[in-house]
């Protein structure tokens, strides 16, 4: 038997700062650099024959800048969307797509197409975030100390 493990997101909503903003903005957009280098990173291979699944050097990159457990998430969230391509791309070889799925193809870049503006979001893993309450009023405490 196959034990499927559920998956939760927490969503907030905020309301920074300017500075606060910026730091969240710098966050996102360093999150979105990341993703979109191990992902082209990952199609250049893949279309040379093999895919690359070493993010070592990304990482090291960017674990300076953005925390280890966050670029450490980024990293494997793209993970996932690779394996998932790959299943997918394995599946309409064998002819048992999925009816709902037209169209297969590599996981895409952090971007806006119509702006051509990166898509700004972030993974936070569970243990690297908190609530505090501090006098009645609520913050999310976010990694590199981050208040909002």
């Amino acid at each position: 038997m196959r034990v499927k493990r559920v998956k939760r997101t927490n969503k907030f909503r905020l309301r920074p700062t300017k500075e606060q903003e910026r730091a969240l903005f710098a966050l996102c957009e360093m999150s979105a650099v990341l993703w979109n280098k191990v992902n082209y990173k990952r199609r250049q291979s893949f279309f040379a024959g093999e895919i690359d699944w070493d993010a070592g050097e990304e990482y090291e990159e960017f674990k300076r800048i953005l925390g280890a457990a966050t670029a450490q998430q980024i990293i494997r969230k793209n993970d996932e969307a690779w394996r998932s391509f790959l299943k997918l791309l394995k599946l309409k070889h064998e002819g048992r797509l999925p009816k709902h799925v037209r169209k297969v193809s590599p996981p895409g870049y952090w971007k806006d197409r119509e702006t051509g503006r990166r898509r700004l979001m972030t993974v936070i893993r569970n243990d690297s975030y908190r609530i505090e309450e501090v006098g009645g009023e609520r913050r999310l405490v976010l990694p590199k100390g981050l208040k909002v």
